[in-house]
């Protein structure tokens, strides 16, 4: 008979296995569940709906919706259904606590809010006061979500890999979550305008406005301020959109301006939008800013133009 793990092996062991089999396993253990609040939880994603009609929690490859009276789990190409006769509140509160609530420590790769637009975040009702994440990722559309799930991640996570979040207004771009991201992906669904003063204070290494309307992002007389001032944009822009229109027309504008400095950026292995117009603009001695449009047929915002920083 093979001897028993240590408490080291077995806290290993446990904090590296797969979360959904983890808690199967938990919960059929009650040696393991006195030991399992103490060691980290590691999740590759961890998705939360907060829609009004139709809640859900996603664990990795584990999906479950609350409906009105079932509750919906499905794995791997199976799915079982069981019934529960309590508030779709109820339901989602019994899941969380379930399988993230008392750990030690829950990491999370990626953290996903996926919910319709509302006034107020129903997060608060759902999550306990003291529970946080460790995350990388962040993907809260919903700004009322945004702003409502910061406090309850870890102060250690800070500055996030990737944010994912939409402008609510002018003090979105104060927000030092914003403006420490590695990756931030802004989406323009009620503020479309983005001005110069704005982009100035954005740090990230890589800054993505999209929208499904029509938008203005001050991209021009940014970068006409750093060639005036020679500093160095660090930050590459990314403007994208499903309207090739609304390209054309933003490619015109940096004709105007930078006409002489258009080129075939022959060394950039880029699907161009074939006949737009691309650049490569000095800013100072020992860097320019290269200006192209872009094709990809397998996004939701399939045309972009792209401001990158070369040396």
């Amino acid at each position: 008979m093979p001897l028993p793990l240590s408490y080291p092996s077995l806290k290993c062991v446990l904090e590296h296995l797969e979360a959904v089999k983890r808690a199967h396993i938990i919960a059929r253990s009650p040696c393991l569940q006195k030991i399992d609040k103490l060691i980290p939880l590691c999740l590759g994603n961890l998705t939360i709906n907060t829609d009004c009609f139709k809640n859900g929690l996603t664990i990795n490859k584990l999906s479950i919706k609350c409906e009105k009276i079932v509750v919906q789990f499905k794995m791997n190409g199976k799915t079982f259904s069981r019934q529960m006769s309590v508030s779709l509140e109820v339901k989602m509160k019994k899941l969380i606590n379930s399988y993230l609530c008392g750990k030690s420590k829950i990491l999370v790769d990626k953290f996903q809010l996926s919910s319709k637009f509302h006034v107020h975040s129903l997060l608060p009702n759902l999550l306990p006061v003291n529970l946080k994440f460790r995350v990388n990722s962040l993907d809260a559309v919903s700004h009322e979500d945004f702003e409502t799930v910061i406090p309850y991640i870890d102060h250690r996570s800070f500055p996030l890999k990737y944010v994912d979040t939409t402008i609510a207004n002018t003090k979105t771009f104060d927000d030092q979550v914003v403006k420490s991201a590695e990756t931030l992906v802004l989406n323009m669904c009620h503020n479309r305008i983005v001005t110069i003063e704005n982009l100035k204070k954005l740090n990230n290494k890589t800054v993505v406005l999209q929208s499904l309307w029509k938008f203005r992002v001050d991209i021009v007389p940014l970068i006409k301020y750093h060639i005036k001032t020679k500093k160095d944009i660090r930050t590459t822009f990314v403007n994208s959109t499903d309207d090739k229109d609304l390209i054309d027309s933003m490619l015109h504008k940096f004709e105007l301006e930078f006409g002489e400095f258009q080129c075939n950026l022959d060394g950039v292995n880029k699907r161009f939008i074939p006949g737009s117009s691309k650049f490569s603009i000095p800013i100072n001695n020992e860097s320019r800013i290269q200006v192209y449009a872009i094709e990809e047929p397998e996004e939701a915002f399939l045309y972009k133009i792209i401001v990158k920083p070369v040396p």
